[in-house]
C-alpha cells in the first residue's frame, strides 16, 4: 500500500490535463473581460457621439440663451435618433440635459446604460455601467447684421398663405431674429441694421451735407418765360414749381431787352439744366438729410459726374468712396425729388434706413427699428440698389467707421436680405418712367450695360452680391411668396443659406438665420 501511494505521488502522466483545468477559469475571466470591455467601449462610444449630438442639436434650436421644452424635446429627438432603444443590447438607458446653471450660453448633457456581459456574468457581473459628459456652447462672439428688406407695393398684399399682409408678416417674423442673437450674458454684442429698399433707398439722414450733390439734373422744364420789347410776356412749357417769378438759380436775367428763365428739356432738347440745392424741395443739404430724403444713385467710381453713368458691376471702391465736398459731385449723391423731376408716371420714397446700432430689448427693435423702417410700402423693386446700400451700411472701411472689433474680438458682417419678388425694373422704353434712384431711365439713360435695362440692374445685383462675399459677409436671402427665385437664390452665400418661405413659417426662418450665426462647438 505504502509503496503504491509513492508511486502515485511520483507518477507525472495526466499533469497537463490537470493544469489547463485549473488555469481555465482565470483563462476564461480574462478572455472574457476583455471580449465585454471590448464591447463596452464601443457602445461607450455610440452614446458619447449620441450626447454630442444632442446637446448641439439642443443649443443651436435656442434662441439666444432661452433654454425651453422645445430645446430639450430637440435633443432628445437627436440623442434617440444616435443611440435608439436597443442599442448593442443597452438598458437602463437614461439621458438628461439642461442649462448650465453657471453659464447660460452652455448646456449640459449626461448619458447613462448598461451593456448586458457576454462572459464575465459567470463570475457575477451581468453588467457594465457607462456613462458619458456632453456640453456645448455657443460662441456668437459679436456681430453686426444689416437686414436689407423690401417694401415695394407688392408686400402690402396677402401672400398665398393668406392671412395678413406680407409687411405684417415681415415685421412680425423679423423678431424671431432679435431673440435668436441676444446673448449679452456671454459678452456677445449684435448690432442690427435696416434698409428699406424698393426702386431707390431713403438714405438722407445717414449722410452729410458733403455726400449731396450742389446741382442735380432732373428731366423736363421748369417754366420758360421770355418778356420782349413790344411783345411783352410769352410763356412756354407748363411749370411745375415754383409757378411763376423764378429764373437761373436765384434771378430773372436782364439784358434790357427782354428778361427770360432757361428751360430744361429732356435728352431730346437742345438745353441741359441743373438746379441747386437751394432750388430744391427741402431748400438746403441739411434740410434735406433732416428730412430722411431719398436718393438718386451717383456715377459709378471713375467716371464723371456729368453725364451719370452707372456700370452693371460694383466695386469696393463704388461701396466705400466718400466725397470730401463740392469739389467731388461725381461721388456724392442727388436729391430724389418728385416735386422738380417732370415726365414720371410713379414715385416713391421708403421709410428711413436705419445705421447699425445695439437695440435694448426686443420691444425697442420692433418699435424703433422694424416698424418704423418698414411703415412705407411703395415702388418697384431694385433689389441691386438694396444690396449696395446694405454693403455701404455694413462695410468696416466705408462710410460709416463701423469698428471692425470689439474689445479685441473680430465682428462677423451679416447682410439679411429679403424679397417678395424678382427684380422690378422700369422697362427703360418710355412706356411707363418709374423715378427711381437711377433717375427716369428712358430719358437719362444712367445704367449701362447690354440687353434689357432689367438685365442690367440684374447684372448690377449678382456683381453686389458678389463683392459682399469677397469682403468676408454672409449673405442670407429670404424669398418670401416667390414662385421664381433665379434672380435671387445666386445671392446667397451657399445653398443652405437661401430660404423660401409662404408667409406663415417667416418668424421661423428668421430664427433658424439667428442661430446659424454664430460658432457652434462642444466644449468638452
Amino acid at each position: 500500500m505504502i509503496r503504491t501511494l509513492r508511486n502515485l505521488l511520483t507518477d507525472t502522466k495526466g499533469n497537463t490535463l490537470a493544469i489547463f483545468a485549473a488555469a481555465l477559469v482565470p483563462l476564461v475571466a480574462m478572455i472574457g473581460s476583455g471580449l465585454d470591455l471590448s464591447f463596452a467601449y464601443m457602445a461607450r462610444a455610440k452614446l458619447q457621439n449620441a450626447c454630442d449630438a444632442a446637446v448641439l442639436a439642443g443649443r443651436q434650436s435656442m434662441d439666444g440663451n432661452f433654454w425651453k421644452e422645445a430645446n430639450e424635446a430637440e435633443a432628445r429627438k437627436f440623442f434617440n435618433f444616435n443611440f435608439p432603444n436597443g442599442t448593442m443590447g443597452a438598458q437602463s438607458v437614461d439621458f438628461t440635459v439642461g442649462k448650465d446653471p453657471e453659464d447660460n450660453a452652455q448646456i449640459l448633457g449626461v448619458a447613462k446604460a448598461n451593456i448586458p456581459t457576454a462572459l464575465m456574468h459567470i463570475f457575477g457581473f451581468d453588467h457594465i455601467p457607462l456613462e458619458a459628459n456632453c456640453d456645448a456652447k455657443r460662441d456668437l462672439g459679436h456681430n453686426d447684421v444689416v437686414l436689407v428688406l423690401d417694401v415695394t407695393g407688392s408686400m402690402a398684399n396677402a401672400p398665398s398663405s393668406g392671412g395678413g399682409t406680407k409687411i405684417a408678416r415681415l415685421q412680425q417674423g423679423a423678431l424671431g431674429l432679435y431673440r435668436a442673437l441676444m446673448n449679452e450674458e456671454n459678452g456677445s454684442i449684435t448690432r442690427f441694421g435696416i434698409v428699406p429698399y424698393s426702386h431707390t433707398v431713403n438714405v438722407g439722414a445717414s449722410l452729410a451735407d458733403s455726400d449731396i450733390r450742389n446741382e442735380s439734373d432732373y428731366v423736363g422744364q421748369w417754366q420758360y418765360a421770355m418778356w420782349t420789347r413790344g411783345s411783352g410776356w410769352a410763356s412756354y412749357y407748363a411749370a411745375r414749381k415754383p409757378s411763376s417769378g423764378w429764373a437761373d438759380d436765384d434771378h430773372y436775367i436782364d439784358n434790357g431787352s427782354y428778361y427770360y428763365a432757361p428751360r430744361w428739356r429732356d435728352r431730346y432738347g437742345s438745353d441741359r439744366g441743373y438746379v441747386q440745392a437751394t432750388d430744391s424741395t427741402w431748400g438746403s443739404k441739411s434740410n434735406f438729410r433732416s428730412s430722411g430724403g431719398c436718393i438718386e444713385e451717383r456715377p459709378s467710381y471713375g467716371n464723371a459726374a456729368d453725364p451719370i453713368a452707372i456700370k452693371t458691376s460694383i466695386t469696393l471702391n463704388d461701396v466705400d468712396m466718400r466725397a470730401s465736398g463740392d469739389t467731388q459731385p461725381e461721388l456724392q449723391f442727388g436729391r430724389y425729388d418728385p416735386n422738380i423731376q417732370n415726365r414720371e408716371n410713379q414715385t416713391g420714397c421708403p421709410s428711413p434706413a436705419i445705421r447699425l446700432r445695439q437695440f435694448a430689448s426686443e420691444s425697442s427693435f420692433k418699435n424703433d427699428g422694424v416698424l418704423k423702417a418698414t411703415a412705407n410700402v411703395t415702388g418697384g423693386t431694385y433689389h441691386d440698389v438694396g444690396m449696395l446700400w446694405g454693403l455701404r451700411f455694413i462695410s468696416q472701411t466705408g462710410f460709416f467707421n463701423n469698428t471692425s472689433k470689439i474689445d479685441d474680438v473680430a465682428v462677423d458682417q451679416h447682410i439679411v436680405f429679403m424679397t417678395d419678388g424678382m427684380l422690378d425694373t422700369d422697362k427703360g422704353d418710355g412706356s411707363h418712367n418709374l423715378y427711381t434712384a437711377h433717375g427716369l431711365e428712358f430719358f437719362q439713360d444712367r445704367t449701362k450695360g447690354t440687353g434689357t435695362n432689367r438685365a442690367a440692374h440684374i447684372e448690377r445685383f449678382r456683381s453686389a452680391c458678389n463683392l459682399a462675399k469677397s469682403m468676408g459677409v454672409t449673405v442670407w436671402v429670404i424669398a418670401l411668396d416667390v414662385t421664381d427665385t433665379d434672380d435671387v437664390r445666386p445671392c446667397a452665400t451657399t445653398a443652405s443659406h437661401f430660404y423660401t418661405s409662404d408667409g406663415s413659417d417667416l418668424e421661423e426662418i428668421f430664427e433658424n438665420i439667428g442661430r446659424g450665426i454664430g460658432n457652434l462647438r462642444l466644449t468638452r
